[in-house]
């Protein structure tokens, strides 16, 4: 991936010291938190937005402010730590650079103590930053607007750059902070978390229904019309993600955290990999879904973090080995697309597996790999095989990206599931008779079919078994 990404914001600086409490203070009901040497600072704010761009693989610029102190001189060592990132920080002598500073026991925040400026930025100062917007705004394909409400993005500010952006034909997408959506008018994308969709749309007191996806689209809907957005994505903590756009398509898309540690910077990470991915070609939609994976890496971090795309490859792997009723959120998205399956033993992997998974992937939207557990192949090709475990066999097969789910079944063959899956195509080399396939005959229940894929002459696992005793 590459993709060049523009983005203006407030920047921040996240401190984190840890300790241990051990007690409480005898001068008041409050823990007493002894510091260790565990100290950090990391980029914050639309830092850590601009460096989880660059996790993603895109290439990012940051154009924001801070002050004339010691913590602008550790932002900027920072920002030129940071690979694939480049900068315009101006400094505003009048205000301090704004601090996050949190006081942590084990992985729990004892104290978080804030220095900042709110105050709105000068027409001086943003002459000079909308001067740079204009100079630079044709080197990239995306411009991120990540407002944290610290004075940076003023609304003349962000009725130019949307402006300006519309104008240039390049795509705006805007993480918002201001209870009132107006001065983000025009911008293509916006994301906001619940709690802002509630309150953008003078909704005064939480939904019993909050958890709702219908009241995210009918809220949702309000706004495009109201402000001319394209989309809206709306981030709804463990609820998941939900987008809606001008055309009335919507999608749900149920969070991905297998564990919460941490949830500052999620919203950061998701605006991040938005903007990576449609700067890279992507759909909206596509993007959002890689998005909700990072955001669920992210959660399953502590504090400010940075999800990479091997964090993201090393998930998705894991994600692909799943139980059936995991698989029934796949199978509702891919309702009205083709499903494919396949199954086999697939031991030792080969050149004629390769060939035969992905011509299969050609021919469908999404490919489940039914996969034979180690005793269910036991039972069919004898004690002593298969020559590599059910989890060595899946960690192999799940590196591949065209399979996109893997169930391991016991049974001899894997009839149970093509019941409960209903594919749309079961796909088999052609070393078979479509009447010798398993599932030949229930298939045609649903409208189903059998695809056989051409063999590659001289290669099985078999093969290559004889040929390692004949060496030895």
């Amino acid at each position: 991936m590459s993709g060049n990404v523009l983005c203006i914001g407030d920047i921040i600086l996240d401190s984190y010291s840890h300790g241990d409490v051990k007690r409480i203070s005898p001068e008041a009901p409050i823990p007493v938190l002894k510091i260790n040497n565990n100290k950090y600072e990391v980029l914050g704010g639309c830092g850590n937005v601009a460096k989880n761009i660059c996790g993603a693989g895109s290439q990012c610029h940051i154009i924001s402010v801070c002050g004339d102190d010691e913590e602008s001189i550790v932002l900027k060592k920072l920002l030129k730590d940071s690979k694939k990132l480049t900068f315009n920080l101006f400094t505003d002598k009048s205000r301090c650079t704004t601090k996050k500073i949190r006081f942590v026991s084990g992985n729990q925040q004892i104290l978080r103590v804030d220095k900042e400026s709110n105050q709105p930025i000068s027409s001086k100062l943003e002459t000079k930053i909308l001067s740079i917007i204009k100079s630079k705004i044709e080197f990239f394909d995306v411009i991120v607007l990540s407002d944290y409400n610290k004075g940076l993005l003023t609304d003349n500010l962000l009725k130019n750059t949307i402006e300006l952006s519309r104008k240039k034909n390049k795509l705006i997408i805007v993480d918002p902070k201001k209870i009132d959506f107006s001065p983000y008018k025009g911008a293509n994308i916006i994301t906001p978390n619940f709690k802002e969709l509630l309150e953008a749309s003078k909704i005064k007191k939480n939904l019993k229904n909050e958890d709702d996806p219908n009241t995210v689209v009918r809220l949702s809907k309000e706004l495009l019309k109201k402000y001319h957005f394209d989309a809206i994505v709306t981030t709804r903590s463990s609820d998941g993600i939900s987008i809606v756009d001008k055309k009335n398509a919507s999608l749900h898309l149920p969070s991905k955290a297998q564990e919460v540690f941490d949830v500052s910077g999620a919203g950061d990470t998701v605006i991040a990999y938005i903007a990576s991915g449609v700067a890279n070609g992507r759909s909206l939609f596509n993007a959002t879904e890689i998005a909700n994976d990072a955001a669920g890496i992210s959660v399953g971090k502590f504090g400010t973090t940075v999800v990479n795309e091997k964090d993201l490859l090393n998930s998705n792997q894991k994600n692909k080995l799943c139980k059936l009723r995991e698989l029934n959120y796949d199978l509702k998205k891919y309702k009205n697309k083709t499903i494919g399956f396949t199954n086999g033993c697939f031991d030792l992997i080969h050149q004629g597996h390769i060939f035969y998974l992905k011509e299969a992937r050609k021919m469908c939207d999404f490919l489940i790999l039914g996969l034979n557990s180690d005793n269910s192949i036991k039972k069919i090709k004898g004690k002593d095989r298969p020559i590599l475990n059910q989890m060595e066999r899946t960690e192999i097969l799940a590196n591949f990206d065209f399979i996109d789910k893997i169930l391991i079944f016991n049974e001899e063959t894997p009839i149970n599931l093509i019941k409960k899956i209903r594919p749309n195509i079961i796909f088999k080399g052609d070393d078979y008779r479509i009447d010798e396939v398993v599932g030949s005959k229930v298939i045609k229940n649903w409208g189903g079919k059998i695809k056989l894929i051409k063999c590659v002459k001289g290669k099985s696992t078999s093969s290559i078994i004889r040929k390692i005793k004949n060496v030895t």
